[in-house]
């Protein structure tokens, strides 16, 4: 059992935290072992109501690309606020949307014509995809993954496959979703190894086995494929553990799409916008969805979702199944202050920050993969770029899962590393149900990244010392 106590919090915050409790949602994830109440913030790093500065390792879930308020788009924005502030971008035109919409176009995956819906949310593009995708195929089923996070709107907790708790109680859900498992080969459910897993040729690509679940139980047992709609899948899992599938996976799924004419969505909200060293995450195996769908890191902050798609899917005057205006909108889509600080962004991300991921991201996975062969709780580091996860393990040989309580006082063993961290200035998250993530602004230099290596070896050391 380790000793464990959360984090101490002066009388200041500890009143904050107070009144919060008095007027919040109670739905909210805060815990314990991270109370911060963030003053200010600058590149990456946040300053509390105390003044304690800490390094920011989660970039409020891979939202920071840019890093915190970062000057030019500061700048974007006070140009911007001073010019126009709002008018519904559903009924009017206005020059930020349609090109920001235009540089999204030349970014995303695929050689073909393509549309763009903006949303204030990544939770809103996965409900327009939905839509999307529905009402051009008229069909009603849709295939999701265990592991995965849509969001937790209804579409969203109907697609996801993460935890109990963002479905329970809030039955039914948008009928008709089979979850399929995702190659979490770390932790295969079916006890495969890969690569020895791979099934040759499907289709002239091969298939790994747990996709063969799709294609031979689902879709032979359960449901035609030609009652599919879509099917909806991140590139890499992002709350399910920082998971980076095979590279059969990804083109073996544009496959399985083609033959039976689904629509294939790549949900690229976290890995989304040169999180992984590429814009997306999927440029690392060349395959194009149907639809894309980022959010988080696109205007730095400011809410926004982008939904990017086949014209043939979204137009209004297509030959079949062409939409009727006002069948589908957004009143803060698009909004033009946002689009501003989105177009700053996207030129910050292209013009050094992107490489700057893939080359910090490497030197962290180096330092990571050297620490896990001195630290036995250490199973496994995985990630592109800056995302990347780390699998605790109580067992290597086994890969043995910590109990769900490994504290006296109840916490399971990512709220006692990501607290420990805290403690000595470093914010980390968990990820899945025993990973840690690095998702840092993609600003960061090599000297934030060896803190970071440094802080973390530290609490490792620490924690396995009392697991002796």
């Amino acid at each position: 059992m380790i000793e464990y106590t959360s984090p101490e919090t002066s009388k200041k915050v500890a009143e904050v935290i107070k009144r919060d409790k008095k007027v919040m949602f109670g739905a909210h994830t805060r815990t314990d072992e991270i109370p911060l109440v963030v003053d200010h913030a600058q590149g990456a790093r946040v300053t509390d109501i105390d003044g304690k500065t800490y390094l920011d390792f989660g970039a409020g879930f891979a939202v920071a690309g840019t890093g915190h308020c970062h000057p030019q788009v500061i700048n974007a924005v006070d140009a911007q606020m001073k010019k126009l502030i709002h008018i519904s971008g559903s009924d009017f035109y206005y020059m930020p949307q349609i090109e920001l919409a235009e540089k999204l176009l030349t970014i995303s995956p695929g050689k073909f014509e393509k549309r763009v819906y903006f949303g204030s949310s990544g939770a809103e593009a996965v409900e327009a995809s939905l839509k999307i995708a529905r009402y051009y195929t008229r069909r009603p089923r849709m295939i999701g993954f265990l592991g995965a996070f849509h969001g937790r709107t209804f579409a969203g907790m109907t697609m996801s496959g993460s935890k109990k708790v963002q479905r329970a109680h809030f039955s039914g859900l948008i009928p008709e979703i089979y979850h399929v498992p995702y190659p979490y080969c770390y932790r295969c459910v079916f006890k495969q190894n890969y690569p020895e897993c791979i099934r040759q040729d499907y289709d002239g690509v091969p298939l790994i086995y747990c996709l063969s679940y799709l294609t031979d139980v689902i879709f032979e047992h359960l449901i035609d494929p030609e009652d599919v709609s879509l099917i909806m899948v991140e590139p890499i899992q992002g709350e399910g553990g920082y998971i980076v599938p095979p590279a059969e996976f990804l083109p073996a799924l544009r496959k399985v799409a083609d033959r039976h004419g689904i629509v294939l969505i790549f949900d690229e909200i976290q890995s989304g916008l040169g999180r992984t060293g590429q814009w997306f995450a999927c440029n690392h195996v060349n395959v194009a969805p149907d639809i894309t769908l980022t959010a988080k890191a696109i205007a730095s902050g400011l809410p926004m979702s982008a939904t990017v798609g086949r014209a043939a899917l979204m137009d209004s005057h297509v030959d079949t199944h062409a939409w009727v205006p006002g069948s589908h909108g957004s009143t803060f889509g698009g909004n033009p202050v946002i689009c501003a600080a989105a177009l700053a962004s996207l030129e910050l991300i292209e013009n050094g920050l992107m490489k700057n991921t893939a080359q910090i991201g490497e030197f962290l996975k180096e330092g990571l993969t050297e620490m896990m062969s001195r630290h036995k709780i250490i199973g496994e580091v995985r990630g592109l770029g800056l995302m990347i996860g780390i699998e605790l393990v109580q067992d290597k040989k086994g890969k043995k899962f910590f109990p769900p309580r490994v504290t006296r006082n109840g916490k399971n063993i990512k709220e006692v590393i990501t607290g420990e961290c805290f403690k000595r200035g470093l914010i980390l998250y968990g990820a899945g149900i025993s990973s840690v993530r690095m998702s840092p602004p993609l600003m960061i230099t090599k000297d934030d990244a060896q803190t970071a290596l440094d802080i973390l070896d530290g609490v490792i050391a620490r924690i396995e010392e009392q697991l002796k």
